[in-house]
């Protein structure tokens, strides 16, 4: 049980949060939001202990080193995800909250779950990891929810994108998410389907708009033609794909000018370079041990091609318009949807025949919104920080708002 039952005892130590995400495989949008979640907490909390519980821990610790001082990075309820009896969302759920009871479930993991006692927080920070296609990931939910059970930990989930939803899960995860203290969602199927069972659900935006700071992107060197496609994930052959981006670029009349492909998730995403370099003569691939370290490419009227959500929605943050490749799943609609639905302005190609014009100069990042989309998520994160103790108190600058509502953060040791 925990041992800060004395508020006196609470008062005295940092506070633990125990963050639940899905870095490290590598894959770009995963990365940019653990990063981004650290920096606000390395800015609201910065002698917190901070426990990250992702599938790579080593992986992790790597990409992440040097954002918060207090990182410590696991892999002990993953164990639980990948462990559990059943991909049925009941017994997935059931095993996940009986790990935290009987820590003996997993000998090996023992060790680490019997540490939850003295966490004071609980979040699983977002991205579209929790749902049907990984359905024994919900255990992490259910684990989180007994970790508040049995040692009166607080609980939040933020940035969620929770669809395409295993067969009837949501009714078995709603009495769960009821108890959290903080459920925020990232699109309107996450939201629609929960709402229902969930009355302090909010829905907002994808947790990488919290600190979308200008140390993310990179200025120096980049085309006026990008490029990001996957090899994962997809419902139509990649060789169609590759037709199609090169029947795109000819009809754009850039197929022989400089192009750069970005490599957000290593090797998939360079798995269609065979299939272009014999159209496109000047194309340059960017690994992706690169992109994390130099910053996402940024250039005004830059056109990008992309299946990728998180290419999306970094690239309109900086006013490049976009070319969307369905990749014949929702799942990827959803994502692509969600940012459509805040105002990117992007066009989804209908099928992949007839290539379509994309207008390539500058937008209005979001449609001016973009301020007010991050200061939304902000006003979630100041409700989750402020759940853990001794949250410091911070100087209120000029105007009244909380540093922690306007703040850019400037921590310099980002994770590039």
């Amino acid at each position: 049980m925990r041992r800060a039952n004395d508020p006196r005892q609470e008062d005295a130590k940092p506070a633990e949060i125990y963050l639940i995400g899905t870095a490290g495989h590598p894959n770009y949008g995963d990365e940019l939001i653990t990063a981004g979640w650290l920096r606000y907490y390395a800015h609201a909390l910065p002698d917190a202990k901070i426990w990250l519980d992702t599938p790579r821990p080593g992986q992790s610790a790597v990409l992440l080193d040097g954002i918060h001082p207090g990182l410590r990075c696991v892999d002990s309820l993953y164990h639980a995800a990948w462990n559990t009896p059943s991909q049925h969302p009941s017994e997935v759920l059931d095993f996940g909250q009986r790990v935290v009871r009987e820590p003996g479930l997993i000998p090996r993991e023992a060790t680490g779950i019997e540490n939850f006692g003295t966490v004071d927080l609980v979040h699983i920070i977002g991205g579209g990891f929790l749902n049907g296609i990984w359905p024994h990931h919900l255990s992490l939910i259910a684990a989180a929810g007994a970790i508040a059970e049995v040692h009166g930990a607080k609980t939040a989930i933020t940035g969620a994108g929770l669809s395409p939803f295993a067969e009837d899960s949501q009714e078995w995860l709603g009495p769960i998410l009821s108890r959290f203290d903080v459920v925020d969602v990232r699109d309107k199927e996450s939201r629609a389907a929960l709402a229902p069972y969930v009355p302090q659900l909010t829905q907002t935006s994808d947790d990488s708009f919290l600190d979308l700071i200008p140390e993310l992107f990179d200025s120096s060197r980049s085309t006026r033609t990008a490029l990001n496609i996957q090899s994962d994930m997809l419902d139509v052959s990649l060789d169609e794909i590759a037709a199609y981006t090169i029947k795109t670029l000819q009809h754009w009349g850039v197929d022989q000018d400089p192009i750069t492909l970005y490599e957000c998730m290593p090797p998939n995403d360079s798995a269609i370079v065979p299939l272009l370099q014999s159209s496109l003569p000047k194309l340059e691939v960017v690994a992706y041990s690169k992109l994390w370290r130099n910053g996402f490419p940024s250039e005004l009227g830059q056109r990008w091609i992309t299946t990728r959500m998180h290419t999306h929605l970094m690239a309109a943050a900086q006013g490049a318009s976009g070319l969307i490749i369905p990749t014949g799943s929702d799942y990827y609609r959803v994502k692509h949807q969600s940012l459509i639905d805040l105002g990117s302005d992007w066009m989804v190609a209908p099928n992949l025949t007839e290539p379509i014009d994309v207008d390539p100069r500058p937008k209005i990042p979001y449609g001016g919104r973009l301020d007010s989309i991050r200061l939304t998520k902000r006003d979630v994160a100041a409700q989750v920080v402020a759940l853990a103790p001794s949250t410091p108190q911070r100087d209120q600058p000029r105007g009244g708002r909380s540093v922690l509502d306007i703040t850019r953060f400037d921590l310099r040791r980002s994770a590039r």
